[in-house]
């Protein structure tokens, strides 16, 4: 069909929802209006900026929209009676907000498979994801001059404070996210996202794209690794150089000059990621790597407790049982063994930044494995596949994200992939 600047407009604006969905501010202060109306917009979006729906795809959809609802479901039937703090019955409204999310991702993937090439697709996610890059640049260097001028700006879901912002343009967290960088106070970059380590992976996904799919980025490259840097990620910046020397070996088949400049970059980028390790570990910052440290091994110890059934999707129950969990450290004195550091914590209320192990102890071992599995299977960014699934695995191993929009959408298309081969139907 031919794509007018109408469907242009509406297939853009619903994956810029669906890009802020997976930890951006819009989705961190009115996380139940926006997705609701992400919902409202992909309905909108199927029924009117598209063609009639092939069957193939449609019972492909749908089947993976009932089983995923049914998996829901049944984690919220067989959910553990275990007595915390008075509380033993699961929030009713966290599962269907869960099933609502389910159910746009469907709806979001069936629309594209349906009624947009995966070239499209993709463009249209760069031409996102360049803004993204701009805002970024340009968010972090405002902070030179309007640091003075900060407000705070508070979570309506529990009134935490979440960011600091200037005139709700730029967004900055000083007091957690400040470092010293030869001497000159710098903040790192969280853009439009709840904190740095989101911010970097969709400026690796673009640096994916630009390496690998459009290859033309030429001037965009330098500004994505500028970038980057300035979000201050340990995750971000080793994931950057995975992509960058999957990039260099590419092109220098084609043009052997280019090892000299990789040898010289690599200086630059090694002292910047040793620095960055040293400061998180040992520094002044080493509570953030503890925190990843414990989101490792507590969840495991609870999944391992109710490895069949999980503890439930309940977020506010999964916190309170984990805050009154002490576990043993036998996990904790082996990564400590062969990595030479030492836990601190055995135990916290906060909610695990470990996508894959909360996966894990909130469903089960059974279903968690099915899920990570459709995650690998994802269908929508099919170009060096290993090297974009690296992004999102070393993501979601630090971010709790897998089951935001963005993210799941990677295993609802891997469902569908799965059960098309039941409809006659192959999803590439």
């Amino acid at each position: 069909m031919k794509i007018t600047n109408t469907h242009k407009f509406f297939d853009t604006l619903l994956l810029t929802l669906l890009v802020f969905s997976g930890g951006g501010l819009l989705f961190v202060f009115n996380r139940n209006l926006f997705s609701v109306i992400l919902l409202l917009v992909a309905l909108f979006t199927i029924v009117f900026m598209g063609r009639e729906i092939k069957k193939s795809i449609f019972n492909s959809s749908l089947i993976t929209l009932s089983f995923f609802s049914f998996l829901v479901l049944i984690n919220y039937m067989i959910f553990p009676k275990i007595e915390i703090m008075g509380s033993i019955n699961p929030n009713l409204l966290n599962y269907g907000f869960h099933l609502m999310n389910i159910t746009s991702c469907v709806i979001i993937f069936t629309h594209f498979k349906n009624n947009r090439s995966s070239e499209y697709f993709l463009g249209r996610m760069r031409y996102i994801l360049k803004i993204i890059l701009y805002f970024s640049i340009i968010n972090f260097l405002a902070y030179f001059f309007v640091k003075s001028q900060l407000t705070d700006l508070y979570s309506s879901y529990n009134n935490d404070l979440i960011t600091k912002t200037y005139n709700y343009l730029f967004f900055f967290h000083p007091e957690k996210n400040e470092f010293n960088f030869f001497g000159i106070g710098i903040v790192r970059n969280q853009g439009w996202f709840w904190e740095p380590g989101i911010n970097q992976i969709y400026l690796n996904i673009l640096l994916y794209l630009e390496g690998f799919v459009f290859k033309r980025g030429r001037w965009t490259i330098p500004l994505i690794i500028f970038a980057i840097l300035t979000t201050y990620s340990t995750s971000g910046i080793f994931i950057m150089i995975i992509v960058l020397f999957f990039i260099f070996i590419r092109l220098i088949k084609r043009n052997r000059l280019l090892i000299l400049l990789a040898i010289i970059l690599s200086f630059p980028l090694y002292y910047i990621a040793k620095l960055n390790i040293e400061d998180k570990t040992i520094g002044e910052k080493s509570s953030s790597f503890q925190k990843r440290y414990l989101d490792l091994v507590q969840p495991l110890a609870i999944a391992i407790d109710h490895p069949i059934t999980g503890v439930g999707l309940d977020r506010t129950y999964f916190l309170k049982l984990r805050s009154k969990l002490q576990i043993e450290d036998n996990f904790g004195k082996i990564i400590q063994t062969y990595t030479g550091f030492e836990r601190t914590s055995n135990s916290t209320d906060k909610g695990s930044s470990n996508s894959l192990t909360y996966l894990m102890a909130s469903m089960g071992f059974p279903i968690a494995f099915f899920i990570i599995y459709c995650l690998f299977k994802q269908t929508l960014f099919p170009y060096k596949k290993k090297v974009f699934m690296l992004i999102i695995l070393i993501s979601v191993l630090s971010e709790p994200l897998l089951l935001r929009p963005f993210f799941l959408i990677f295993i609802v298309s891997g469902m569908i992939s799965f059960f098309s081969k039941f409809t006659k139907l192959k999803i590439n």
